[in-house]
């Protein structure tokens, strides 16, 4: 059992789309480090992941001020925040003077942070982790300066790529260390320049939940099932698997395609799928839970989820949506953008189709649904490499050894390690 009690603050708790951090969380609990999860706002009514009732760490809503607010909130607010001043004036205008250095400020951030360096202070946690580079780690870093306690963040795609260079330097020079999910993150953030240390701990996937036999890639009769999770926004080339679907068609290819999620996009999904004259063949289903997900994965002949970089630079880390359906045994199409190409070795486990290019997709599409015993050799290697490199366990050991302090002897070999991956 770890003496290190951790307060672990997110932006929404629970949240289906992070399961990721649902399954890190549980990883820790088995190793016996004692967590409180603090989120910065309640869900909304989205579904819940089932295994959130496993989670045993106390979750704490911060109170802000405004519509949603409760009546005691302001003074629970203003109690926190007079204990600190009081307790140590120096340290609170400190934490003050870097919320006033941040772009897009709020006061309701401020006070959340306030109350959330009270909380800690108060409880005895000996150490501050945030998940997302963004909002969390801004109240974080704030709440580390009120309290005096250690503070890290660990830091995913978007929060990475849209957060201001200057302001994510700071965050980094003041906190006792980063974690990252992709080797590529890992190198961008190292060239920032911050001294602080930068770990790569990549995400893991629960292989017992996501696992078919090789009979079921075929699908069950009928049209072969092309599928494809993500949210409905544009760093995840919904539209180019579209039209990639139009191009398959065109050739004389018979299949289904379902995109599963939601998100803003969802009616110009809606529109584009009209307008190429695939309605019935491309659907949108919605939303739905790992565990439905894994029933699909195995009637499907392959998984394709086409990344892009935005235009402001947003991107994909590595989609977790590819290590469930590589431990699904299917057979994966994807692009050589970020840390996807750290995952998909082409021909070997997977395949990389160049970026925004439907062709490219159509033509990779158009092999596997020609090529059962490709797939089923890709599906094969996909499995052993999310077996050997993603496992859920290992990524949670590799994260408490981190929040713990036992990592730092193995941090050189696992960087060698990367490097040797990308040459």
């Amino acid at each position: 059992m770890s003496e290190a009690r951790i307060a672990y603050l997110v932006k929404t708790f629970p949240r289906l789309s992070e399961t990721f951090i649902l399954n890190e969380i549980l990883g820790l609990e088995r190793m016996g480090l004692r967590l409180h999860i603090y989120a910065l706002r309640r869900p909304g009514a989205e579904a819940v992941h089932p295994k959130v009732a496993e989670v045993k760490a106390p979750v704490t809503y911060l109170p802000g001020l405004g519509l949603r607010s409760r009546p005691l909130d302001a003074a629970r607010l203003v109690r926190h925040h007079a204990g600190l001043a009081l307790g140590s004036a120096e340290r609170y205008r400190d934490g003050l003077r870097v919320f006033r250095s941040r772009s897009g400020r709020r006061a309701k951030d401020f006070l959340q942070a306030g109350y959330l360096a009270g909380e800690i202070r108060r409880r005895g946690y000996t150490h501050l982790h945030a998940h997302f580079a963004n909002l969390p780690a801004s109240v974080a870093e704030v709440a580390s300066r009120m309290s005096g306690v250690p503070y890290s963040f660990t830091a995913h795609a978007k929060d990475i790529y849209l957060t201001p260079a200057e302001e994510l330097r700071r965050k980094m020079d003041h906190a006792r260390f980063v974690m990252t999910c992709t080797g590529y993150n890992e190198r961008h953030l190292r060239g920032l320049g911050a001294e602080t240390p930068v770990h790569l701990a990549y995400h893991g996937v629960d292989v017992s939940l996501f696992n078919s036999s090789e009979e079921n890639l075929a699908g069950e009769g009928g049209r072969p099932l092309i599928l494809s999770v993500g949210r409905f926004c544009e760093k995840k080339g919904f539209p180019t698997l579209i039209e990639a679907c139009r191009l398959l068609r065109e050739r004389g290819r018979e299949f289904e395609c379902r995109i599963v999620g939601y998100g803003p996009m969802e009616g110009e999904l809606r529109r584009r799928i009209a307008e190429a004259g695939l309605n019935g063949v491309v659907t949108l289903p919605g939303q739905m839970r790992q565990t439905e997900l894994a029933g699909i994965y195995r009637t499907a002949r392959m998984f394709v989820l086409p990344c892009q970089v935005n235009e402001d630079g947003d991107r994909d880390g590595i989609p977790n949506v590819l290590l469930e359906a590589m431990a699904s045994r299917l057979p994966v199409v994807s692009t050589a953008i970020s840390g996807i190409t750290e995952l998909i070795e082409p021909g070997v486990n997977g395949m990389l189709a160049r970026e925004r290019d439907a062709e490219s997709l159509a033509g990779a599409m158009d092999l596997l649904l020609g090529e059962a015993e490709l797939g089923r050799k890709l599906g094969r290697r996909g499995r052993e490499t999310v077996l050997s490199r993603f496992e859920m366990e290992a990524s949670a050991r590799r994260v408490y050894g981190i929040l713990t302090g036992q990592s730092a002897a193995t941090d050189g070999k696992r960087r060698a390690e990367v490097m040797d991956a990308r040459a």
